[in-house]
């Protein structure tokens, strides 16, 4: 595993390759000072009225803790291949695109680990073994490559509306979703909500940065997701 690391001031810039068995990842994180705009309500206040609050609310509130976390964002502009240059450049809400770091391993790998560590980045959304519900084995084919990598591309674009077979599975294993900890901390909140497609794909929209680690899926089959330019 390799990592070079620059930190001067405020400003630190992180790219890791890293290998391990069949893993592979890009890592890119890197700050710099923008104003931050003041919420509109306070966190206590916030979930003091947790039985009213809306879908809308909670949205509202995550888009200035993002804002809060990206404070120090550095945008690549055109390094590593990614043109972004200001917040709304990586947000799909607003027709951007995030920054995506898929891990594509196996068991015993130390992948948690290191999923753990993208998701310490700022204004990152994980997706944590999102292939959970098709039981402890590997996908090398048919008959469930097709389903399996759909879903993945569902996840990558925040698009939970065909996702009912995950969603179900998640409501008996919520593991499936504490591992995404700014997600889960709305779903203590509001578990009204939490799994609900119509709370999570806006939700899912707000980040610039998005995380996945799979161990079910063999690599030869991941390629599918680099062929897709989305």
């Amino acid at each position: 595993m390799t990592f070079i690391q620059s930190t001067i001031s405020r400003r630190a810039n992180l790219i890791g390759i890293c290998g391990v068995s069949s893993l592979c990842i890009l890592l890119l994180i890197a700050t710099q000072h923008r104003p931050l705009p003041e919420p509109q309500f306070s966190t206590e206040n916030y979930r003091s009225f947790n039985t009213t609050v809306t879908i809308n609310d909670i949205l509202l509130y995550q888009r200035a803790k993002i804002i809060q976390e990206m404070e120090n964002f550095e945008y690549p502009a055109g390094r590593f291949g990614v043109d972004a240059e200001k917040l709304s450049d990586l947000i799909m809400e607003n027709d951007g695109s995030p920054v995506r770091s898929i891990i594509v391993t196996t068991w015993r790998s130390g992948s948690t680990f290191l999923g753990d560590i993208l998701n310490s980045m700022p204004g990152n959304y994980y997706h944590y073994e999102p292939l959970l519900n098709f039981d402890i084995k590997q996908i090398r084919g048919p008959p469930d490559d097709e389903k399996a990598i759909n879903n993945l591309k569902n996840l990558l674009k925040c698009d939970y509306t065909d996702m009912e077979e995950y969603l179900e599975y998640g409501k008996e294993h919520k593991y499936l979703f504490e591992h995404n900890e700014r997600l889960w901390t709305q779903c203590k909140e509001f578990p009204q909500f939490c799994w609900r497609p119509k709370f999570l794909t806006p939700f899912c929209k707000l980040f610039p940065l998005q995380s996945m680690k799979i161990v079910r899926l063999r690599l030869s089959l991941a390629e599918k997701l680099l062929e897709d330019e989305r």
